[in-house]
């Protein structure tokens, strides 16, 4: 049986995780739940995705806010930002809108438009 490559796993094991896990995420802890160090985690992820581990962390949690926002229109960008794991808000709107290339307050709005409840989301 071939063995599993450590950037697959890390990415597997993030993408498992709930919510609240997620938010709460940190390099270090998920090199110590794999086994390996940090660093080596780091380098091997990046050697094998062709993007740092923190990029794709911070892309789950970007993924997952746009879910969030798709399903309740009256969720706060500041309550957003902290269940998603970051404590500033504005950071938190930085980042989404260089990942979605709006901001989450109007891609919630488009994705209610485009897509209402129980419509399929294809954005």
């Amino acid at each position: 049986m071939k063995k599993r490559k450590l950037s697959d796993r890390a990415a597997e094991f993030i993408v498992s995780l709930n919510d609240e896990e997620l938010a709460a995420l940190k390099v270090d802890a998920l090199a110590i739940n794999l086994g390996v160090n940090p660093s080596y985690l780091s380098r091997k992820f990046k050697s094998d995705k062709e993007m740092s581990l923190n990029e794709f962390i911070t892309g789950e949690k970007m993924h997952r806010s746009a879910i969030l926002l798709s399903k309740n229109k009256k969720v706060p960008v500041v309550s957003l930002a902290k269940k998603t794991g970051f404590a500033r808000a504005d950071y938190f709107v930085i980042l989404f809108k260089n990942y979605f290339g709006i901001h989450p307050k109007k891609y919630g709005q488009l994705k209610r438009t485009r897509f209402p409840v129980g419509g399929t989301d294809y954005m």
